[in-house]
């Protein structure tokens, strides 16, 4: 039995025409060669994915981009897609040969990131009134954040411990809700890994044969049946391990369905997305890591030091740091190495 190679090149191609792109044949061969070498030349990171959902995404999101700026070259919006929609799940050490790449593949295209200034007025407004420093480091990943959100349902908030994966998520909640009170985000928060899975999902008892209902079975029927499309997350809060992330597969891909040992199928709503807050996918398939987006929040780079400090001499009172306290920045700037 053969098992057959997608050819990504044709298929880059046709679903950029379908997209609206005229010059798709160029643009399918730079995308798929900027894959190649980045399967190729970047770190072996587990959360690294360079498939067919991962390329599908993408384009996906450069119809976006060109369907709202029609007037702009195709070359920067397919450079915009693939820089904005990777960079996130990029680590610091393969930053430098990933923008490279694409300054190779794109010689003098660079531009301009997509802001929504709204909701980055009301993500630095959230980190003041928690009492952080809203350092530029952590708000982009709070914006990044939001735009993974836009294109997937479920999302893999990913990183070592005390990086700040549940302040980036809660933040974004925040100035969420600030931005648009009548749409306020309802989270759902719990931990997979302090339950049996049968807990999780629901199993049958053998005594009495009949069906017991799981928690997150119950939070996703509940959250199901609520008229208003107010947007509804599911916080996953623990690592994976294939006894219940596997389970996990049928929400994860396109189908948006649990599906029960009972033979209930609980949909996913277009309102609901599932985010995993995680340390690492060590015991995640290939299969599970390739259906979901991924958001990489680093310790290496000293911004998490830089930020407990000038969040510290921020809320110190006028009189021990008067003049301080409105440069923190500039305060905890000692020259010291993170």
């Amino acid at each position: 039995m053969t098992v057959m190679v997608p050819d990504l090149v044709l298929i880059c191609e046709n679903m950029l025409m379908a997209e609206g792109y005229v010059s798709a044949r160029s643009l399918a061969s730079k995308f798929y060669g900027l894959y190649s070498l980045l399967r190729d030349l970047l770190s072996k990171q587990s959360h690294y994915d360079w498939g067919l959902r991962a390329v599908k995404s993408v384009l996906v999101v450069a119809g976006q981009l060109k369907r709202a700026e029609p007037e702009l070259p195709e070359d920067q919006l397919l450079m915009r897609a693939l820089r904005d929609f990777n960079i996130p799940k990029i680590v610091q050490q393969d930053e430098i040969v990933f923008f490279g790449l694409l300054n190779d593949l794109f010689p003098g295209v660079n531009p301009p990131r997509v802001v929504d200034s709204s909701l980055a007025t009301s993500i630095i407004k959230a980190i003041e009134e928690s009492d952080l420093w809203p350092d530029e480091h952590f708000t982009l990943k709070v914006a990044q954040l939001d735009e993974l959100l836009a294109i997937r349902h479920c999302v893999f908030v990913m990183g070592p411990a005390g990086a700040g994966k549940s302040v980036t998520w809660k933040m974004l909640a925040r100035a969420r809700d600030d931005k648009d009170p009548q749409q306020k985000v309802y989270i759902a928060h719990l931990n997979p890994k302090v339950i049996p899975t049968e807990v999780l999902y629901g199993h049958i008892m053998l005594q009495s044969r009949e069906w017991k209902d799981g928690l997150l079975s119950s939070i996703m029927r509940d959250l199901g049946q609520l008229e208003d499309d107010k947007p509804k997350w599911i916080v996953l809060d623990g690592d994976l391990d294939a006894n219940w992330i596997e389970s996990m597969n049928s929400v994860m891909d396109d189908n948006r369905m649990l599906t029960l040992a009972s033979n209930e199928r609980i949909p996913l709503k277009p309102c609901m997305r599932m985010l995993f807050e995680i340390r690492d996918l060590c015991f995640a398939t290939p299969a599970t890591v390739s259906r979901a987006g991924i958001i990489y929040i680093s310790s290496d780079d000293g911004n998490l030091w830089h930020s407990m400090i000038a969040s510290w001499v921020q809320s110190q009172p006028d009189e021990v740091y008067s003049a301080q306290s409105k440069s923190a920045r500039c305060d905890v700037d000692f020259g010291l190495d993170p």
